[in-house]
């Protein structure tokens, strides 16, 4: 039985240095390694159908294919939401990237803070969480995940002669004196466009009521994340109520989310990602 998966975790490097001069001691350090540990829990769901129903329905395929269909679409949005959410780990949930990203004691949040919330201000506190995470990783940010929302309307936003903050571009054409672009107009979730040239994607199950009305944004090297995952199970039990002719149809699996360091994500919050009303 696996109730939790470690992974390696180097909290203090081995050092270099520039050696003073010929024949003199040049520099060590003893390398400090630790664990992660990620604990490994299940989600599952079920439906009751009447035997009669099962038996006797005319779709095709099987009513017993749209039910699973169904239980394992929203199995994956479970899993989709713990990952990008507030979770702290505890109760049979995951540590989410939010939480990650809002650790004010090991972490590297970002504020926005703004009672009208700009574009501008807010492509501002986008930078600063970009900064943020290669200058404590000394690596790049590989994206920036908001909720659609969010993204659609960043996009609407115009500058003092309205033109748009964030531009179309296709194929050839090239955006000039853009804060960001915009690769696939419409989409509902995945890439959608470039903000200080780190690709945005949309992710509709990031919280819009974090802390009350707040839709977080993230901006990360997510590749520091590590999501370990069964294959999903799926089961049909005609015996637990079998005295009324029931069917019981139940999905379940297992997951784990594992970050290697604290430092790899930048949970943008604050006054200033109120999530906007019309979006």
């Amino acid at each position: 039985m696996t109730d939790s998966i470690n992974i390696p975790q180097i909290t203090t490097g081995t050092l270099a240095a520039f050696q003073s001069a010929d024949n003199t001691a040049t520099t060590t350090r003893d390398m400090v390694s630790s664990t992660v540990t990620a604990p490994v829990r299940t989600i599952s769901g079920y439906e009751n159908v009447s035997i009669q129903l099962v038996e006797q329905s005319p779709l095709a395929g099987g009513l017993d294919r749209l039910v699973f269909g169904d239980l394992m679409a929203d199995y994956a949005l479970q899993l989709n939401t713990a990952v990008v959410g507030a979770g702290d780990g505890t109760s049979g949930t995951l540590k989410g990237l939010i939480t990650l990203g809002t650790d004010t004691t090991n972490g590297i949040p970002t504020t926005w803070t703004e009672t009208t919330p700009s574009a501008v201000n807010g492509l501002i506190a986008i930078a600063k969480g970009i900064s943020k995470v290669t200058t404590n990783r000394f690596k790049a940010a590989e994206a920036i995940v908001m909720h659609p929302s969010m993204w659609y309307w960043f996009a609407s936003q115009v500058d003092g002669s309205n033109r748009p903050l964030v531009v179309p571009t296709t194929g050839a054409s090239q955006a000039f004196n853009s804060a960001g672009t915009i690769m696939n107009p419409g989409a509902p979730a995945g890439l959608v466009g470039t903000i200080q040239g780190v690709p945005v994607f949309i992710d509709a199950t990031l919280p819009k009521t974090y802390a009350t009305n707040q839709s977080p944004i993230l901006v990360g090297k997510f590749s520091d994340s590590y999501l370990f995952e069964s294959g999903v199970k799926t089961r049909v039990l005609p015996d637990v109520l079998s005295s009324n002719l029931t069917v019981r149809f139940q999905v379940y699996g297992y997951a784990a989310l594992a970050h290697r360091f604290n430092k790899s994500v930048s949970a943008i919050t604050g006054t200033g990602t109120v999530a906007p009303s019309g979006y």
